[in-house]
Formats: structure tokens, sequence, C-alpha cells
């Protein structure tokens, strides 16, 4: 640490603890502060020498910024064995980004691209392919990273997220053409270019036209066999609900369900089909009403009270009230209403 950034009372510290304890309890003050006040902790490992740990601090929060401004602190003759040491602790955890930054900070940059590239095949490996498409694009590798972005296109794909799927292509066909590499360019542009055929697709749905959107669904399996078919019945039931076309969603919600193994979107289908039912159950009848209190009159059917919260209808004629469900199959065998016995059907029951 600069002498001029030194606090005052290091003298004294070192005064009445010697230079060994000064530097222990510097040590003790830094881990003690390191989650609380990281400045604090800073400044105390700096005292003690304990380039290390002050380093070490940003690496574990991820702040390469920071890690590199200490490491401009640390003595010529302690700065490569310490940032080794760093960069080591950092791959171990995975953090390949900050291990290449903190050597290429002391200028060591065949070292970080090369760690930077063991990174990118591990997150290949681990299905990671939008952060490995980073890193390899970060040491220059780009036909390596159109790969990743490519897989990453086709895992977006077989989720279901078709605008994510084109973006990935579109930065795949760059990294190709970036790294002449055309044939595999054109080979993805191909297969954007079939993109057309889920915006077809979506807006057949959207419109309602059912029938041309089922029509399409064969051939977008053939195009994207990575596309769930149930994701393309979902989204045709999704369209159908929102336009109030209950029983047709029900039928490709239903479609949906019976056309997957995976059991998290088989449920989530049997959801969306008890919401529908749920929904279809709770709406009133023509005629319904709900009683918002008590009624002072009784059913003219079964002569108990209509309770608050009741389904209730009135006749039309003589107005006067009953359950739903037991004056509409009153209507319905008797044909009459049974206080007036006005001759009625039950479509002659409306909405006041």
């Amino acid at each position: 640490m600069p002498p001029e950034k030194r606090p005052a009372y290091e003298t004294m510290i070192v005064q009445k603890l010697g230079q060994q304890g000064a530097q222990f309890f510097w040590i003790k003050t830094g881990r003690r502060l390191e989650r609380i006040a990281p400045e604090k902790a800073r400044i105390a490992f700096l005292l003690a020498g304990a380039y290390f740990d002050a380093v070490k601090m940003y690496v574990d929060t991820d702040d390469a910024q920071r890690a590199a401004e200490i490491i401009s602190n640390i003595p010529v003759n302690l700065q490569e064995g310490t940032v080794r040491r760093l960069s080591q602790y950092a791959f171990n955890r995975g953090k390949f980004p900050i291990a290449a930054e903190l050597l290429r900070s002391i200028g060591f940059v065949d070292e970080a691209d090369a760690i930077l590239a063991v990174g990118a095949h591990d997150y290949g490996a681990i299905e990671r392919p939008q952060v490995a498409a980073d890193l390899y694009d970060e040491v220059g590798r780009q036909d390596l990273a159109g790969a990743s972005q490519e897989r990453q296109g086709e895992i977006a794909l077989s989720e279901g997220r078709i605008e994510a799927a084109k973006t990935a292509f579109e930065k795949a066909i760059q990294a190709y053409d970036d790294s002449s590499r055309p044939k595999d360019a054109l080979r993805v542009e191909d297969r954007l270019k079939k993109f057309e055929l889920l915006e077809q697709f979506r807006e057949y749905a959207a419109s309602g036209d059912v029938d041309d959107a089922e029509d399409m669904i064969d051939e977008i399996n053939k195009s994207f066999p990575g596309i769930a078919i149930s994701d393309l019945y979902a989204e045709i039931a999704s369209v159908l609900e929102k336009s109030n076309r209950t029983s047709e969603a029900i039928t490709y919600f239903d479609k949906a369900a019976d056309s997957t193994n995976n059991p998290v979107k088989k449920q989530s289908y049997v959801n969306a089909l008890r919401r529908i039912g749920t929904n279809i159950a709770s709406q009133r009848s023509i005629g319904e009403a709900i009683a918002t209190s008590d009624f002072a009159e009784k059913c003219i059917v079964c002569k108990l009270p209509i309770k608050k919260g009741g389904r209730f209808v009135t006749c039309p004629n003589c107005k006067k009230p009953a359950h739903y469900s037991h004056f509409i199959e009153y209507l319905k065998v008797q044909g009459s209403c049974p206080n007036c016995f006005a001759k009625l059907k039950v479509d002659d029951i409306k909405d006041d």
C-alpha cells in the first residue's frame, strides 16, 4: 500500500503489538470485515501484506476490476506467484473469465486465452452453450463460437423459445462468417429460412384459423424435430382460450397433453384444462343471478330461504324468486311457474 494511503493508526498498532502481532491483527480484522465492510477489509489485508486474501475477496464476488486494481499494489517480486495462486483458486471454482483476467493483468495473455478455451469446452460439455460461445468469442475462436450458438438455438427450439432460437442462429451465422466458414453459415441460413413456417403457423393460430394452423404441425415437426408437437397444440389452445372459444381450447389442450411424455408439460396442460373447467363451472347461466344478501322471500319451488351467495332466478311474469336449479328443473317438468302458473319454457328465462 502506498505510504500516503496508510492510516495514521498503523504505527500505533505496530508499536503496541510488534510487527508480527500487527500482521496477525490486520489479517484477523480483514477476515472479520470482508463480508460486512469489504473496503475496510481490503485495507486491513493490504496492511498485513495478505495480498492473496485481499484479491480473493473480490474473486469470490466476481469483481474482476477491483481484483485487478489490488494486483497493481502487490510488490513485483510477489506478484506472479500470488496471481497464479489466485487464478488457480478462481479456475477451480469455475470462474474462468476472472481466472483469465487475473493472468492477463500481469501480461500472461496466452495463458489467459488457454483458460478461457478450457472453460468454453467445460461449459459446452455441461449444456451451457451460450456461456461457451461467449468464452470462445473472447479468445477469437469464432468457429467454435458459431457451433455453440447453433447448439444454443437448438436448445431454445426444444424449449419452445422461438425468438431466442432465431437470435442464436443469427449469431451463429455471424460467427461462421467471421471465421471464414461459408458452408456452415449457409447451412444455418437455410435453417433460419424455415422459421417462416413457424411465423405462418403463429399467424394462423393468432387469427383463430385453427384448421390451417393444425395442418402445418406435421410439416413443422419435419423441419424442426426439436420442437415438441405438444407445444404447438398448446399455442393454438392458448389463443382459443383468450378468444373465449373454450370448447375448442379444451380440445387442443387435451391434444397437447396426449402428445407429450414430459411430466411437467403434461401437468401444465392438465392444469390448463382444470382452469378452463373451473371457469365454465363458475359462469352464470342465462337469467341467473347471485344473491348479495339473505332474501326475505323464500324459494317458490322448495319454500326454503335463498341465502347470500346463492344462485337464484325470478319468474319473468310474477317476479317471485326461486333457487335457479330448482326453477329450471320445475319448468322442464311442469312448463309453468309454481307461483303464478304462467306457461313458461326454459328459453323464456332472460337476464333482467
